[in-house]
């Protein structure tokens, strides 16, 4: 190659060795993706985010508020690492030239963002949308459809391309012609739509080139797929993900008139869900895992769900509650056990629908069929959550207690350690450890109404094991042996009492569960020390027995320090003037609990300690 440039003019030299740099360049920027086997090995569960990129109308069109980023943060909390974004396309494009509209596209690379920030995968599809690609596969319509089809995923794929592995594209959505058997039509049509998907995205170059892509069964029915699906022919080798649904039987998740109230062989036998018990999964998902993920090819479930039946009452919604979590435990492991990935269909809404978290907060809703689908999915995390009172606004709290029988309380909101609690699965109730002593919420064994609720060990007595029931936006936490659930019981001060009742629909009964973000503010060990990034204010030791050391690192940054007792009465003062940078507190009170506030200048802080 020298040789061969030493005999060019020295400007055309200089031409081509910058067009060999480019072409060095460009071959480095896109190298290959990994393959979808390797995708799909690191993807432990997924989420819906649905009725809201996909209503018609925008966003917000079907009650949802916009996605934030809050949001996406508590479902990776709660153990979800990828994300499907149903999405509409063609009533944000102009329909005389089919260019999508820059600010939604824009608007929809926000929320994968949101994703893509948490280091999660994402699946982007093509959904109803109106219906002009799900609902006509048909030789009537096949050649408009692929068209529009081609000319969506070719803007899609240019605006997203230089997206790494973690941003799947999904090329259809649930397309029949009706819920019948596919006729020959139907499949050669719906498979069409498949192939100028992946040729559309392929023509685009880069990342695309490799990127993984999900085609779908025939209305994504598993059976169909069985006998009538083939991958569209792809240019690039092992880049392909196939995807079903499962909404079986569907008279239990979906039909709210159904006459299947329950499901599986714990609970009482309908007729209406005499099929598609636990064996109908197992041998489905043996058979899907022969056909494809024994191939090579990687299989999702991209929906499924069980809607909340919100009418029942007493011991039916009691057991269709329990039976809906047993499902989806159950079929989340069976796909699992079979390499089949599952994302959870979520609405929003649990009032005849299925949904995990508000969608304003992203404070857990529903969380028994979160735990489910963590069990079956066989994902742990130690993500804790604060427990908050409906009517006082109080969380529960561990106050920094560490005897076995030590009554649990109730405080204000702080980011003490105290009011961080770790759901723990026990069978089909779950745990309630404090972070901070390591004690968990147990019903002493209490029968009677207005009973305070203990702290203790971890032991195997049904005491320390709960059920925490959806009412609404809220939850109620019943204890197993008793039967009572815990009440705040309208306390409004801090440091009262967490009690327990039987079941009512007070709000003293109903709390939110809130994931617990990481704080970067301040280190709150137990009850051993506490710290302050912010200021450099260290208390210890604590608990105390004479007098508990205040230091600081820059006392006149601090207006005074003030102590109150459980009462709200100050007990003791240091005034700005007096204060240094090693001072201490406490000497002359009384064994108990009290408060220590912190007065800076910009901001403050409050400290709960303990005088033994």
């Amino acid at each position: 190659m020298k040789r061969l440039l030493s005999l060019l003019p020295p400007l055309r030299q200089i031409k081509i060795l910058f067009a060999l740099m480019g072409l060095f360049l460009s071959l480095t920027a896109w190298s290959q993706l990994p393959t979808a086997p390797n995708v799909a090995s690191q993807i432990k569960v997924g989420w819906n985010i649905g009725n809201t990129l996909e209503a018609t109308g925008g966003e917000t069109a079907w009650g949802n508020p916009k996605v934030t980023q809050q949001l996406i943060n508590a479902v990776k909390a709660a153990g979800f690492n990828a994300v499907r974004i149903p999405c509409a396309w063609d009533g944000h494009a102009n329909q005389s030239t089919s260019v999508i509209d820059a600010a939604w596209i824009a608007r929809v690379k926000e929320v994968v963002d949101y994703c893509i920030n948490n280091n999660m995968y994402v699946v982007l599809n093509i959904h109803w949308d109106g219906g002009w690609l799900e609902e006509h596969p048909l030789y009537s319509y096949q050649t408009a459809v692929n068209a529009k089809q081609r000319t969506y995923w070719t803007q899609i794929a240019n605006y997203f391309k230089n997206y790494n592995e973690h941003l799947l594209f999904a090329g259809t959505n649930e397309v029949h012609a009706d819920y019948n058997t596919p006729t020959t039509e139907n499949i050669t049509v719906q498979q069409s739509f498949n192939q100028t998907f992946v040729d559309a995205v392929r023509a685009t170059g880069g990342n695309n080139a490799t990127r993984t892509l999900v085609v779908q069964t025939y209305n994504t029915n598993a059976w169909h797929g069985l006998n009538y699906f083939s991958l569209p022919t792809d240019p690039a080798s092992n880049r392909l993900i196939v995807e079903i649904h499962n909404y079986d039987p569907y008279d239990f998740t979906l039909n709210q008139s159904g006459g299947c109230l329950y499901w599986g062989s714990p609970y009482p036998t309908q007729s209406a869900c005499s099929w598609a018990q636990e064996s109908y999964f197992d041998d489905l998902f043996s058979k899907v895992k022969s056909k494809w993920v024994d191939s090579g090819v990687p299989v999702i479930i991209g929906e499924y769900a069980v809607s909340m039946r919100s009418s029942l009452t007493g011991q039916q919604r009691t057991d269709h509650i329990a039976s809906r979590e047993y499902y989806i435990k159950y079929v989340t492991k069976a796909a699992q056990q079979r390499g089949i990935k599952s994302f959870y269909w979520d609405i929003g809404t649990l009032t005849n629908g299925s949904a995990l978290f508000d969608r304003n907060s992203g404070a857990i809703i529903d969380q028994g069929t979160l735990t489910a689908i963590m069990q079956g999915a066989s994902v742990t995390t130690t993500q804790y959550i604060t427990i908050k009172n409906r009517t006082s606004g109080l969380l529960i709290d561990g106050v920094g207690r560490t005897t076995n029988g030590s009554n649990a309380s109730q405080w204000s909101s702080s980011t003490s350690y105290n009011q961080q609690w770790l759901v723990e699965t026990a069978g089909s109730y779950v745990k309630i450890k404090n972070r901070a002593t390591g004690l968990y919420l147990d019903g002493m064994g209490r029968t009677t109404n207005g009973s305070i609720a203990g702290q203790w060990s971890s032991s195997t007595s049904n005491n320390q094991q709960w059920t925490i029931e959806t009412t609404g936006s809220y939850s109620k936490l019943k204890n197993r042996a008793t039967g009572l659930y815990i009440d705040g019981m309208g306390s409004t001060t801090s440091g009262a009492d967490l009690a327990q009742w039987s079941s009512s629909s007070s709000n003293n009964q109903q709390w939110t569960l809130t994931n617990v973000t990481a704080r970067t503010a301040t280190t709150d060990v137990g009850v051993e020390q506490h710290k302050s990034t912010e200021r450099d204010v260290n208390l210890f030791p604590n608990p105390f027995t004479s007098g508990i050391n205040v230091s600081i690192r820059d006392p006149k940054e601090v207006k005074s320090i003030m102590v109150v007792d459980l009462a709200g009465k100050q007990v003791e003062v240091i005034q700005h003037e007096d204060i240094g940078t090693e001072q201490t507190v406490g000497s002359l009170l009384n064994p108990g609990m009290y408060v220590v506030h912190i007065n800076g200048l910009r901001s403050s802080q409050s400290f709960k300690v303990i005088k033994k």
